[in-house]
């Protein structure tokens, strides 16, 4: 096989031999103990004698989880149903290990939320984490969202694995691992991560090595990024020297992980995150998966390795995770008990949070990578239901594309709780009269963030990247005039990145709605862009 890419995509299967590797790449459904799908055999654990008895196990793999429910009227996904499988497969092979290559502390609805006192931040995750029976999982960018006492909260209450290869805690001048505390000892997150199998029929133990690397696009003055492709080589080269299988649990764009496949070419497999959707991809010897945001689907990974042969044989299965699979009660427990704890706390702020509000022909886009490089579907009606809350006409409004959390698209029946996913901080709206000159000030400074959160999504604006000039309502922006505008909270504060002059010091007026008067829309913007959404699908 040449050294080039190969992708597979939903509805194909494929086997082919690389070397001394049998690769099977399966895009069908196949679900087991009665679960429905074809009927395939597995190699058992362990049916030969000594150095020449093939040893498989498998690997359960998730990556961006961020809601613990099913979603889409809870027709897919939902962390019950994945216990479900993986119980399923774990009578198949007890050698089996599940992971999440990234993402699943930040961002969510229920996670801004508080409960006990406390923000949950990730603690429900984490909870149905550990009952699911997760072994390892590698840092994402998200997991940098939460305050850092909040990530050691988390971290202290996993059962699993953390594997930190190329990211650090920094503490003043102090640069060292993320580590688990329990009972006052700190078990640190290591670069490398080595699973070994027992050969009951007397022969050596199967060592299975992974190696990660995480994206460093969330800054943080207590995160240090080491370079994700020396740091992923190093412990490459240190787990070539002592196991029989490498594996990388990595949190980057595909394109970094088809470079990093590239450089290290004796790793089997890639199993990867941050993208959103499922994918195959091979480049030379290396298979690169990665699966559905938010569970919707996962890939099962089967492998056998022959001692005798020092030959790998892997068969990669991606399952949709939907309704057709029971959940598992215990998981299902936790996850209806949090679920409740949500919606008692949207129910203070909206009266149906599961009432459909609009129908999404096309999908709104909500993906982080866009929100904050280009005006999008969502971002446009967001701003338009700002603009309509506001108590007096309006000549634009707009707000930063970083407050939109939801890092995924909404299509089809879209619900209230649809839109507190998207924008799970809230904040109010602020209705400010200012000069053109200030507002182009703004305008300028939101391009100027273009990749990051203070990109500015609006209504009623429109930017000519020739001339690079603004227009309003239709209009060229005139600097000597007086405008009306509808902002967000976070903005009219000057929170954000280049835009802390945007202030009352530099407002001719403003307004908002008065403390505890929660039927103004103005007083949280999820209730302007679910009354917007209602209005627009009518």
């Amino acid at each position: 096989m040449k050294n080039n890419l190969t992708r597979f995509r939903k509805g194909l299967v494929a086997t082919i031999m690389v070397g001394g590797v049998l690769l099977t790449f399966s895009a069908c459904a196949t679900l087991l103990g009665g679960l429905g799908g074809t009927d395939q055999t597995y190699p058992d654990p362990y049916p030969g004698e000594g150095d020449f008895t093939p040893i498989s196990f498998t690997i359960l793999q998730l990556n961006d989880v961020y809601e613990i429910a099913p979603l889409e009227k809870g027709t897919v996904g939902g962390m019950a149903r994945v216990a479900t499988l993986r119980n399923q497969l774990l009578d198949e092979n007890y050698n089996l290990m599940t992971v999440v290559a990234g993402d699943f502390l930040s961002p969510s609805l229920l996670g801004t939320m508080k409960h006990e006192g406390k923000s949950i931040k990730g603690r429900q995750m984490v909870e149905v984490m550990n009952a699911l029976g997760v072994g390892l999982v590698a840092f994402g960018n998200h997991e940098f969202d939460v305050k850092e006492a909040e990530l050691q909260e988390r971290m202290n209450e996993s059962y699993f694995d953390w594997l930190g290869t190329n990211v650090l805690h920094k503490t003043g001048n102090k640069i060292e691992p993320f580590f688990k505390e329990s009972y006052d000892f700190k078990y640190f997150a290591p670069e490398t991560f080595v699973w070994e199998m027992e050969n009951y029929m007397g022969g050596k133990p199967l060592r299975v090595g992974f190696y990660s690397a995480c994206i460093n696009s969330n800054e943080q003055p207590w995160v240090y990024y080491e370079d994700p492709y020396a740091e992923a080589t190093k412990a490459y080269l240190e787990l070539v020297q002592n196991c029989n299988i490498i594996i990388g649990l990595t949190h980057l764009e595909l394109e970094q992980d088809m470079k990093l496949a590239a450089l290290l070419p004796k790793t089997s497999l890639i199993m990867g995150g941050h993208e959103h959707e499922n994918s195959l991809d091979s480049i030379g010897n290396v298979v690169i998966a990665k699966a559905d945001a938010n569970a919707k689907s996962v890939w099962v990974h089967r492998f056998t390795y022959y001692p005798d042969l020092k030959m790998t044989e892997l068969a990669s299965e991606l399952v949709p995770i939907t309704d057709a699979i029971p959940v598992d009660p215990l998981v299902d427990e936790i996850v209806q008990r949090w679920q409740s704890i949500l919606t008692q706390q949207l129910s203070t702020i909206v009266d149906d949070p599961g009432e459909v509000i609009f129908h999404a022909k096309t999908p709104l886009d909500g993906f982080e990578k866009s929100v904050r490089t280009k005006q999008t579907n969502l971002g446009g009606i967001i701003a338009a239901g700002m603009a309509g809350a506001a108590k007096k006409p309006v000549d634009a409004a707009f707000f930063n594309g970083g407050s939109i959390r939801l890092d995924d698209q909404l299509s089809g029946e879209v619900t209230a709780v649809d839109v507190f996913r998207a924008l799970p901080f809230g904040g109010s709206l602020y209705e400010v009269e200012l000069k053109g000159s200030v507002l182009k000030k703004a305008l300028d400074a939101g391009m100027e963030n273009t990749g990051l959160g203070g990109y500015l999504q609006w209504h009623n604006i429109d930017y000519a990247p020739a001339t690079k000039s603004w227009r309003v309502g239709g209009k060229p922006l005139n600097e000597a005039k007086t405008y009306r505008v509808v902002v967000s909270q976070y903005v009219f504060e000057g929170k954000e990145s280049r835009l802390d002059f945007f202030n009352q010091k530099n407002f001719i007026s403003w307004e908002t709605a008065k403390e505890g008067d929660g039927k103004d829309l103005r007083s949280d913007i999820r209730k302007a862009v679910v009354a917007q959404m209602k209005k627009d699908r009518n």
